[in-house]
């Protein structure tokens, strides 16, 4: 996902658009077709290609290039080349990634997002699109809170198609920003790709700003605590006690949109850190310090690929919100409950179509 809309490209990068060509018409033929006729089912034709492959490891395998880097380098101290590897992931670990974003990473991203969505494959559907769009132009932005965050909340993407790179998409609408955990962002190459994607890193005063200044922003509310609650036997979302989002969009008179993907939570098998190995307060607790939930996953062959699941969201109407400068305690938890309402229908309203007819929605 990337915020910019470029329209002109260095020649070196014609070949990686002529490659994307084919990847981005079958994708927006797979997302037409899962919309109108076979939601639930995963469409034959390209999804194993090695083109999708790339991008995917790339996405999601970035990390750990970067953590391989590091380890090699202060293997080899004091060589100079160790030395100068380890100079570049310090510069890009703590150098702000400011706009406008590269062009080369924009075409990263770009094709990134049009492999994903080739890959699962993933697709957005909206049940009201004008109400979100319209509010938008009239200068009332959004919270999406989307749900479920499963291991990895790789959903993100599949708004990015539409946000950023639809031809029809209002420039407002261009403007949105996706919230992580802010540890991704201590990364080095991890926090350029992310950024490049169209995500920031979390925190309630970069949200309000942009809400401010009607930007929209999309978020899992049940973050990394909804992730140490994950159970294989049935959908988790973590709600309950998540006041500070929709207190935001009292304050900022930001609507609240709910959004549910299904397929979320069957891309990868996971191992969580708890009893009897330790107690699942310290789990909570060691979470809350490096900012991400301690466990162990794999997907295809093992490892950090994505099994390829389908993952189809739908993105609900939006919730009025009226603007207060103080809410009360109790106004905030009627429009929460309220939240948690739409989430629960958004999900019982499409769970047949995509294979969750006999699965069961706890929200804690």
């Amino acid at each position: 996902m990337c915020a910019e809309n470029v329209t002109r490209r260095p020649d070196i990068f014609s070949e990686l658009d002529a490659g994307l060509h084919h990847t981005k018409k079958r994708a927006r033929h797979d997302r037409v077709m899962a919309m109108s006729t076979s939601k639930g089912k995963r469409r034959d034709g390209g999804i194993d290609s090695i083109w999708n492959v790339m991008m995917i490891s790339t996405w999601l395998c970035i990390a750990h290039v970067a953590l391989a880097m590091l380890a090699v380098s202060l293997f080899f101290l004091p060589h100079p080349v160790a030395v100068g590897t380890l100079a570049i992931l310090v510069a890009l670990a703590v150098l702000p990634v400011r706009r406008p974003f590269p062009r080369w990473g924009i075409a990263i991203a770009r094709a990134i997002t049009y492999g994903a969505l080739d890959y699962f494959p993933m697709s957005l559907e909206w049940e009201d699109q004008a109400s979100f769009v319209d509010a938008a132009v009239k200068g009332t932005p959004s919270i999406i809170g989307c749900e479920p965050h499963g291991v990895l909340p790789l959903s993100i993407i599949s708004f990015a198609d539409y946000c950023y790179y639809g031809a029809d998409t209002p420039s407002i609408v261009k403007e949105t920003r996706a919230m992580a955990t802010s540890t991704i962002f201590y990364l080095p190459l991890l926090r350029q790709l992310w950024s490049w994607l169209g995500i920031d890193p979390i925190s309630r005063a970069h949200m309000r700003g942009l809400l401010e200044r009607g930007r929209s922003v999309l978020l899992i509310p049940g973050g990394v605590a909804e992730c140490l609650r994950m159970t294989p036997s049935c959908e988790v979302v973590y709600l309950r006690k998540r006041f500070g989002f929709v207190k935001l969009a009292m304050q900022t008179g930001a609507q609240l949109v709910p959004a549910y993907s299904f397929g979320q939570t069957r891309t990868y098998s996971y191992w969580k850190l708890g009893p009897p190995l330790c107690s699942d307060a310290t789990t909570s607790a060691l979470s809350k310090v490096i900012g991400l939930a301690p466990m162990a996953f794999w997907g295809r062959w093992g490892t950090p690929m994505p099994r390829q699941a389908k993952v189809h969201t739908v993105v609900g109407k939006a919730i009025p919100v009226e603007k207060r400068v103080d809410p009360t305690n109790e106004e905030v938890a009627a429009k929460l409950e309220e939240f948690i309402g739409a989430v629960k229908g958004l999900f019982e309203r499409h769970r047949g179509e995509n294979g969750y007819g006999d699965v069961e929605l706890v929200v804690l």
